[in-house]
């Protein structure tokens, strides 16, 4: 039983690393190709939005390595992850949906693998009005 603890640990940390990476490296590339540019453009979105998508790529793939942090990534690059494929499907891209839905399993796994040591703030107790007391 522990090795297959051990080894779903194993599995869960190279799925993130590799993710994280990819995540990265998609988000460097909306900076670095004027490709983005041009297919952000044709896709009716405003001017410097694929570098907004860009930053939010980098960030959440810097935070898909922080275990408490990896399910609040998740569904931040899962919501970008479903607005590539609802942009691509909008504008009969179909042959390109694959990466995007494929991503996506890939968050949803992550999230919910990580969701039990996900970062919750702490409870304060409430104030007591003095006419309470």
């Amino acid at each position: 039983m522990r090795v297959l603890r051990i080894a779903g640990t194993v599995l869960l940390w190279t799925l993130q690393v590799l993710a994280a990476a990819g995540f990265i490296a998609i988000g460097l590339a909306k900076f670095g190709s004027p490709a983005w540019a041009r297919n952000f453009a044709r896709w009716g979105y405003p001017d410097g939005f694929y570098m907004v998508i860009g930053a939010l790529e980098l960030i959440g793939g810097a935070l898909l390595l922080i275990p408490r942090l990896t399910s609040y990534a998740a569904a931040l690059l899962g919501t970008i992850m479903v607005g590539a494929a609802a942009t691509l499907l909008l504008h009969n891209e179909t042959a390109h949906l694959s990466a995007p839905l494929a991503w996506l399993g890939m968050l949803i796994v992550l999230g919910a693998a990580r969701r039990r040591r996900a970062w919750r703030p702490a409870s304060r107790p409430l104030p007591i009005a003095a006419s309470q007391v």
